[in-house]
């Protein structure tokens, strides 16, 4: 009896040393504000003195990837369960930043990646919801500066993808996380201020030009909110379906640009299966300061969901 224990504990142990044996060394992410946690803890939007939340800006200790404050349990706090050891970082994020414009768009921050020494063997991607807040119609006829075009977004996801196979060491992974759901920011922020006197998130929406395309009520370049709201939808959906596809084409290297074998993920795996790109936003979920990025609540939905379908735990 006490050897059959003894072989079972040593085969649970062996199993769990296997478990964990892919866990990366060093982790990084390419990301925009939601990953440096833009305004997550802002509270109200109508006194004078809540506007200095948002001028604070970013608050990294707050990130779904690498925060450290107490209230957000980041993808690194939970890597550092397993191993105390693993590395962390998002040098190449920054806010404002997209998957194809921009002087910090994904090319340029995978490129940053490639440069820090070691190169990291895991990258988290989460990009995206610029590429359509930063956008003044959803249909090319209407305005000179639409959302991008299916080839558009893949060029651009191409384009950071082949930097990362050519860099990363061999046994790495990329992990592409989806494009959130910008199209509910508008119905949650009505939701968040219509619930407390301290948030008005029309106004600030309209007054800083916040994600105006998906936020504004008004008709903008001959496009009603009902309008672009479904267009949104259907693009954001689309721009996920290309990110699993891509991921699916370099994972396999039937592009036969992985020939090193870079493990390549992408969270989203349809409309029916949790991602961020599924993930609904509400009331809860978006700060009380601009109505628009992650709270703190959001950001931990965020990591929830990150973790849950990351390929190296």
């Amino acid at each position: 009896m006490i050897m059959r224990r003894l072989l079972l504990a040593v085969f649970t142990i062996a199993l769990m040393v296997q478990a964990h044996a892919e866990l990366p060394d060093k982790t990084t992410a390419a990301g925009d504000s939601i990953t440096m946690g833009f305004g997550a803890d802002c509270t109200g939007n109508v006194w004078f003195w809540d506007l200095f939340c948002l001028l604070g800006g970013d608050q990294p200790e707050h990130s779904w990837f690498d925060g450290w404050d107490r209230d957000v349990n980041s993808v690194h706090d939970r890597y550092k369960v397993l191993d105390a050891n693993i590395a962390a970082n998002k040098n190449a994020a920054a806010s404002g930043s997209e998957m194809r414009g921009g002087n910090n768009n994904f090319a340029t921050q995978t490129a940053n990646i490639a440069a820090q020494v070691p190169v990291p063997d895991h990258v988290e991607v989460l990009l995206g919801g610029n590429d359509i807040c930063n956008r003044d119609c959803t249909n090319p006829a209407n305005c000179s500066n639409p959302l991008y075009s299916d080839s558009q977004w893949r060029q651009s996801v191409q384009a950071g993808l082949d930097t990362l196979m050519n860099s990363m060491p061999t046994g790495g992974t990329v992990y592409i996380g989806g494009v959130p759901r910008i199209q509910d920011l508008r119905p949650a922020g009505l939701d968040k201020q219509s619930g407390s006197w301290g948030i008005n998130c029309e106004n600030i929406w309209n007054s800083f030009d916040v994600c105006s395309i998906a936020t504004s009520g008004s008709v903008m370049n001959g496009e009603t909110i009902s309008q672009r709201r479904a267009a949104i939808s259907d693009k954001q959906k689309r721009y996920n379906e290309i990110l699993a596809e891509e991921a699916v084409a370099y994972n396999s290297n039937a592009n036969g640009k992985n020939p090193r074998g870079i493990e390549v993920v992408a969270d989203y795996q349809g409309e029916g299966v949790a991602s961020v790109g599924t993930t609904p936003f509400g009331k809860n979920d978006i700060d009380g300061g601009d109505c628009f990025h992650p709270s703190v609540r959001g950001q931990n939905i965020l990591s929830d969901v990150m973790w849950s379908n990351n390929p190296d735990k």
